[in-house]
């Protein structure tokens, strides 16, 4: 085997812990994102959408990556016209770039709903200190972002996956009967339910949330892709992200939906934490932190994104860019409750990835014969 075809383990689980990592934001640490579009829905949705969700994650992670090792982009903007080429991916460019300033807003929505609602402080504190935090990561520059995304999205895993396997082993009752009122929480407004252009389909809604992540992570996926040398990198790194998000995904959902009358009963905006506090109320501060985190480790790599956009890396431009979007965040995200905001922004923005989305299939067969390093495989 020479050596172009070996895989290197540490940027596998690097690409995906990072990918991963910047997937994991307030909407879903908190639970919110994921009790609407997976947990709102009742009988075996809870373990059919998961499913889809890892085969869409995988294509699109697969995708990514390998325009980011095969195509030497100077600017990784210029995926945008590589998938939808040059008229429409300038189009889809400007929406993309304004959807992810939009979505800094769940991100610090989520960050002033946690701390609000474990330590009783206002809003606005939360959204702050995330701010100012966060601003200054992304400030050092994507090596940097990169580094920390990776390290904590495993680490945001591994604990969710502890979490949900103690729930599901110590809860007696099974997913359907702890599922078995979620419909009326939903007819009686306590829960909201996603929906897609008018479209109230579980299918669907999940259909648009990975357009939602294509939207809003492409140009991150491909800069990641750099650090792929060759199809098994590529391909090793799709699959652990995917795998990391979905069972990160499925334990938020499992632990969600066992502690769901208590979430009804106490109308939690960060249906996560009201889950601990009811099962483990010892975990509930560590737990407040690991959703911290979890929108930290997704608002800096938005905020690196957006910036990225107008200026260099590590430039005067770009630093300016990111923190005045971070101001108008933290100002607006501080008035406006995390769950209506996961409800009306996901499913808007999730219409330009469903087009990037297409691009990306169209290409992994159009390209299928490019390799890592600008050759053509069967020439090499």
């Amino acid at each position: 085997m020479d050596k172009q075809s070996k895989m290197n383990w540490k940027t596998v689980f690097a690409v995906g812990g990072a990918s991963t990592a910047y997937c994991i934001g307030a909407g879903f640490a908190s639970g919110q994102e994921t009790l609407q579009y997976y947990g709102s829905w009742g009988g075996a949705y809870p373990f059919i959408l998961p499913a889809l969700t890892f085969l869409l994650m995988l294509l699109f992670c697969a995708g990514t990556y390998k325009a980011g090792s095969v195509q030497d982009f100077k600017n990784p903007d210029e995926a945008y016209a590589y998938y939808c080429g040059k008229k429409l991916g300038l189009v889809v460019d400007v929406f993309c770039s304004l959807s992810i300033a939009l979505s800094t807003l769940i991100m610090f929505a989520g960050s002033g709903a946690t701390v609000n609602q474990y330590l009783g402080l206002p809003v606005w504190v939360g959204t702050l200190i995330m701010g100012v935090v966060s601003v200054i990561v992304v400030c050092l520059g994507l090596e940097k972002v990169t580094g920390v995304l990776g390290f904590a999205g495993v680490l945001i895993i591994i604990i969710l996956a502890v979490v949900g396997v103690y729930c599901f082993f110590t809860t007696p009752a099974g997913i359907m009967e702890a599922q078995q009122h979620v419909l009326e929480y939903v007819e009686e407004g306590t829960f909201l339910q996603a929906q897609f252009l008018g479209i109230d389909n579980p299918i669907v809604s999940v259909i648009s949330l990975v357009g939602a992540y294509v939207t809003l992570g492409m140009v991150f996926n491909v800069s990641l892709g750099h650090n792929c040398k060759n199809n098994r990198e590529i391909w090793g790194g799709a699959v652990c992200s995917a795998v990391f998000f979905t069972v990160g995904l499925t334990m938020v959902l499992f632990t969600i939906l066992f502690n769901m009358d208590y979430i009804a009963e106490v109308k939690a905006q960060v249906p996560m934490l009201a889950a601990i506090e009811n099962i483990l109320p010892a975990l509930a501060l560590p737990f407040s932190i690991v959703i911290l985190i979890g929108v930290f480790t997704t608002i800096t790599g938005y905020l690196w994104a957006f910036g990225r956009r107008f200026a260099e890396d590590k430039t005067a431009k770009q630093r300016i860019v990111v923190l005045a979007v971070a101001v108008i965040g933290v100002s607006v995200a501080s008035f406006i409750p995390l769950n209506k905001l996961v409800n009306t922004i996901y499913p808007l923005i999730g219409v330009a990835g469903l087009i990037i989305f297409v691009g990306i299939l169209i290409r992994m067969f159009t390209d299928r014969k490019a390799s890592p390093g600008g050759t053509d495989e069967k020439n090499r």
